[in-house]
């Protein structure tokens, strides 16, 4: 196997068992009220230990592994706390991922290009609005005319995942925690005042499940190629004392840099009130 393809795996195996829990990353963004606070802090956590795991030359081969499952864990982490400053609901379910839309821009050299997402980022205002009975009124109207009328499929995907949060929130503890983490109060409770009892229009299916079957195949070949162009490096420079820490801490910030600025374009191009209402 490949160093790519070992890579590749790592990556899948990672986001399966160590992506988290994006309400952890939600609850402690929360208490940032910038941005760069939050990048700062998180990219400081990865250079420390981008620095410890090439400490001892001659064991470096060893610990990249598990450095670069640490790294993919950190870049779900930071995603998924800058969308929370930026007001968006996080999306993590079986079908759709903010973490795998952000990691596919990623590895398209961070350009933002929304027909190669599955949807687009969702405000959280939004979220809290189609949960009302006039908002969730909106919002099937807008399904049934952007259905008809053949509009772009990612608005179309953007749409019904909206509809299956609104239909699940009265159940789901975890989606409700994070609601009240994001949403201001009175909306937060609103919300889910409003989704108590009300039954969906159609069978929806368990939104939350582990992480597994998120990242394809060809997507974490992607990412893999990403960092994976940096593991040579890191590995030549582990033999050589001081200089191998220094090396690996800069290659983890600058990585982690980098897809902290993919997410900030990601949660910067939200679905909003507004176009939900120009559907209708």
């Amino acid at each position: 196997m490949s160093l790519q393809e070992q890579i590749a795996v790592a990556i899948t195996s990672a986001f399966e068992e160590l992506g988290g829990d994006a309400n952890q990353a939600v609850e402690a963004a929360r208490h940032h009220s910038r941005v760069d606070d939050w990048v700062q802090q998180e990219t400081a956590k990865i250079a420390v230990a981008g620095g410890v795991e090439m400490a001892i030359p001659g064991i470096h081969a060893l610990t990249i592994p598990a450095g670069i499952t640490f790294l993919l864990h950190k870049m779900a982490t930071i995603s998924w706390g800058i969308g929370a400053i930026k007001g968006a609901y996080i999306v993590e379910t079986s079908q759709y991922s903010d973490l795998r839309n952000i990691l596919t821009l990623w590895a398209n050299s961070s350009y933002y290009t929304p027909h190669i997402m599955d949807y687009v980022a969702i405000k959280m205002d939004l979220f809290t609005h189609v949960c009302t009975p006039e908002g969730y009124a909106t919002l099937e109207k807008a399904i049934a005319n952007a259905d008809a009328d053949q509009t772009d499929n990612v608005i179309v995907n953007t749409l019904h995942v909206l509809k299956t949060l609104a239909d699940q929130l009265a159940e789901d503890e975890r989606s409700q925690e994070m609601v009240r983490y994001i949403a201001p109060a009175d909306a937060a409770e609103a919300a889910i005042s409003a989704v108590a009892g009300r039954m969906p229009s159609e069978y929806v299916r368990e939104v939350y499940t582990p992480m597994g079957r998120r990242i394809s195949t060809r997507l974490a070949a992607k990412v893999a190629t990403r960092i994976g162009a940096r593991v040579p490096a890191r590995f030549l420079m582990g033999f050589i004392p001081l200089a191998g820490p220094i090396v690996n801490a800069f290659f983890n910030a600058q990585t982690l840099m980098d897809m902290a600025e993919t997410a900030k374009k990601y949660y910067d191009h939200p679905f909003t009130i507004k176009q939900l209402e120009e559907l209708v």
